[in-house]
């Protein structure tokens, strides 16, 4: 069998304010003891998903309305250290062009490791803040407005101090360079923290934040369960907002001086907070490329590991080849840039057995981990599995009678591996699911969908840690009218009993593989 090559890491009232610093659980820059997270981890790198969060309308329009308070501006003795202490790296903001050489150097320069971010090192402080400048309440809706001609990416980083992994949508003008938006998922055992920052030629204006669970709650619920919303002008928080149910409670730069001492220091806590951490997220990723990890196993026809098996993996289109040799567990993982010209294939070389290849790995924009799954490897003439893989089989057609605006999703798996998978959709705004092996997904502007495949049997009976769904050699297609559009195998590796496999945001097919052995809820199973 396959060994098991991951392991499982581990007016304002005061009310008001500590309500609002309480949704976030990585705290205000300080050291954090280790994050549980309800995931695998490994050597093969985790897999947890990414939001792409949109700013809930509802939330700005409300901003809109809530009565500014008259008061005096703030007192002389106020923090007024300007941003940043040293401002070399804030002379260009501009992002790299993000081009497959840029990749490939980037490759290279860092072997393909999982870079951290540092948000404990305080290298950006508040400006002086004027009572007198007045927040733009529609800059947030203007940013969102021009997103669409961006160019989307997602990087994945992990927290220094505390390890917790972290993954990045950054959205970039193609033509300015500028990154106009970034949505971060940070993943700890209280569920994921979501964080948007929006930025004007590099200059933060305004963020919101909230907690979400693993079936990614939409935006009203995730309103009315509480969240915060920031304002910022010239580097100084002007506004800062917490959202129960219908009501807004607030604390502006004007009204700071009329609240008592302790809603002051949190006030200031958090501005300090997201200014440190709005600033270091935009430089620290503005110089990093789109990379995914390609990462499988090699086995025999019965399972048993091959070490020494040498796979190579190369684009035609970028004349891209790399070599690699798997370890004692069978296991292989490359860095590979996201290219969006052309398909990956792959070789496997073992001894006297024949050649294995796996080709057409199309990895689609926004993915930062594409599974392979088991290569199986036989002497000449025994291996009854097919020798030549083809992951996006092109040839083949989805029914005809699908619309235009319609996905036809298919699981497949070993039944010999295991018993029973059953495949669950969530619509997030409505809150239905389904739950047939084949399925139907209308999508239009609006919708919201997420897929996930779940041990059923496992799942109900308790048995969270089973390895059964990672060798079942599960596989997700799908389709549109013209055929495949993405395909997508089931982690190899893992501890869980409930796959989350890819996101449908519109029309746009955005990749997840997470794998979770601690789902929060029953419904699954």
């Amino acid at each position: 069998m396959v060994m098991d090559k991951r392991m499982i890491k581990t007016g304002v009232s005061a009310v008001v304010l500590t309500s609002l610093m309480a949704i976030s659980f990585t705290g205000c820059g300080k050291t954090e003891p280790e994050v549980v997270t309800n995931k695998d981890e490994s050597t093969a790198m985790s897999s947890e998903a990414s939001e792409d969060i949109s700013l809930p309308s509802v939330e700005v329009e409300e901003a809109e309305e809530v009565e500014e308070e008259e008061a005096e501006a703030v007192t002389e003795d106020e923090e007024t250290t300007l941003i940043p202490e040293d401002d070399s790296d804030r002379d260009d903001a501009q992002a790299i062009a993000d081009t497959f050489e840029q990749a490939v150097a980037y490759i290279n320069r860092t072997g393909g490791v999982i870079p951290e971010i540092d948000y404990n090192t305080i290298k950006y402080k508040p400006a002086e803040r004027d009572s007198e400048l007045q927040v733009n309440k529609k800059a947030p809706r203007e940013i969102e407005d021009k997103l669409k001609g961006d160019r989307v990416k997602k990087i994945r980083m992990h927290r220094s101090g505390n390890g917790a992994t972290l993954d990045f949508d950054v959205y970039t003008d193609p033509e300015d360079r500028y990154i106009d938006k970034i949505v971060s998922t940070e993943y700890g055992s209280e569920g994921r923290e979501i964080t948007g920052y929006y930025y004007k030629n590099g200059v933060l204006l305004y963020t919101y934040r909230y907690l979400d669970d693993l079936y990614g709650i939409n935006a009203e619920d995730a309103r009315k369960s509480g969240g915060q919303r920031c304002f910022f002008v010239n580097d100084f928080l002007a506004e800062g907002y917490a959202t129960y149910g219908d009501k807004n409670e607030s604390v502006t730069a004007a009204s700071y001086k009329n609240v008592n001492p302790d809603i002051q220091k949190e006030y200031d806590d958090m501005e300090a907070e997201l200014i440190n951490r709005a600033y270091v997220t935009y430089n620290t990723l503005k110089d990093i490329p789109s990379t995914a990890k390609v990462y499988g196993y090699v086995a025999d026809e019965q399972g048993g590991t091959l070490a020494n098996t040498e796979v190579t993996i190369m684009s035609e289109a970028n004349a891209f080849k790399k070599k690699v040799i798997t370890d004692g567990d069978g296991f292989y993982e490359f860095t590979v840039p996201v290219n969006t010209a052309d398909w990956y294939n792959m070789t496997f070389v073992y001894g006297d057995f024949a050649d294995s290849k796996v080709n057409d790995v199309y990895i689609r924009p926004r993915t930062v981990e594409y599974p392979i799954g088991v290569t199986y490897m036989a002497p000449e003439g025994n291996n009854v599995h097919d020798k030549d893989t083809f992951l996006l089989d092109v040839t083949k057609q989805s029914p005809d009678k699908l619309r235009e605006d319609q996905y036809e999703v298919v699981l497949t798996y070993n039944t010999e591996k295991i018993r029973e998978l059953t495949p669950f959709t969530l619509d997030l705004n409505s809150g239905k699911y389904e739950n047939r092996q084949s399925q139907i997904i209308t999508v239009a502007n609006g919708t919201d969908y997420k897929y996930f495949v779940a041990d059923r049997i496992n799942g109900k009976s308790g048995n969270n840690l089973t390895n059964d769904m990672s060798l079942s050699e599960a596989q997700v297609k799908v389709y549109n009218k013209n055929g495949l559009v993405a395909s997508f195998q089931v982690p190899v590796g893992n501890s869980g009993v409930l796959w989350e496999v890819f996101e449908v945001k519109g029309s746009e097919i955005i990749p997840s593989n997470n794998y979770y052995f601690l789902t929060g809820k029953n419904i699954f199973f």
